[in-house]
């Protein structure tokens, strides 16, 4: 049975090589670019022929669906830049197909952070099982991020259950990799989701007290109950930022609701240059 790989990029120069060498042996790869500005392009130009373009969007669940339709194969794995499929889970998804064993298969993914591998919060790699192997009369994709496939009632799920059967995830280089891309970048999108309704509003509640107090519970849960204290100070570090993402994401929809407009900067940028506007007639007058 034929395996298509489906990858979707956006300036991923420093990934894609070590990505598609991990897919080499599929039957089909399908790479979906939304106008990268780096080599992510040229470099996959080595790999596959079949290269396809999509709108930025700013993350890459709304054109997950268009590459799912590029694809021409029974079987998909959808695989991202930023990770590398071991020959291990290869073997293993050949045989799920050879013995029938799903229609739906849910992979580990073993995560990285600032270089060192997490295992706990939700970021070790049988807690962090995401539908990526799939026959496709069965799943198919929507746009909403991170939230984003729609599996059939009768399809037959299947888990491994064994790390070293899963993607290798490089997810955050460090820091700033993380603050650019979460703490910036999705918050954004997830704020724009929430103010156009596409996603439940955060429930943080409108009380101070209140609101830093559910954060401060949100830490505790994540650093003490899911053991983030077992991963060190990247524990510490991801504990606290995953706190960090959701007030940044309250912050952005409050500003949002306040201006009745996603595009608060634009909005913003004109109310300040209506006050320089009013001092600097002051001088003409």
């Amino acid at each position: 049975m034929k395996i298509s790989v489906s990858i979707n990029t956006f300036n991923e120069e420093k990934n894609i090589k070590n990505c598609l060498e991990s897919v080499k042996w599929a039957d089909e790869i399908v790479i979906v670019d939304m106008y990268s500005t780096d080599k992510t392009v040229e470099i996959a130009k080595e790999y596959t022929d079949k290269i396809f373009y999509f709108e930025n969007m700013g993350y890459a669940d709304p054109a997950r669906e268009f590459a799912r339709n590029k694809t021409t194969n029974k079987w998909i794995l959808v695989v991202d830049a930023d990770e590398v499929v071991p020959k291990k889970l290869r073997d293993k998804l050949i045989k799920i197909i050879e013995d029938d064993l799903g229609d739906v298969i849910y992979i580990p993914h073993n995560n990285y952070f600032a270089g060192k591998q997490i295992n706990n919060m939700g970021w070790g790699a049988l807690d962090d099982l995401h539908p990526r192997f799939f026959n496709r009369e069965y799943l198919n994709f929507g746009d909403k991020i991170h939230n984003f496939s729609n599996i059939k009632e009768d399809a037959r799920k299947y888990e491994i259950n064994n790390p070293e059967e899963g993607f290798i995830h490089f997810s955050y280089i460090n820091f700033e990799h993380y603050i650019d891309k979460s703490l910036n970048r999705y918050t954004s999108i997830e704020a724009k989701n929430i103010f156009e309704g596409k996603k439940d509003e955060i429930k943080l509640g409108s009380n101070f007290f209140t609101i830093w107090f559910k954060l401060f519970r949100a830490f505790m849960i994540h650093y003490i109950l899911a053991k983030g204290y077992k991963d060190g100070f990247r524990g510490f570090s991801i504990s606290f930022l995953s706190v960090m993402y959701t007030i940044t994401t309250y912050m952005k929809v409050k500003l949002m609701e306040e201006y009745d407009t996603e595009d608060t900067h634009k909005k913003i940028v004109e109310e300040y240059q209506t006050i320089a506007d009013k001092i600097i007639s002051e001088y003409q007058e």
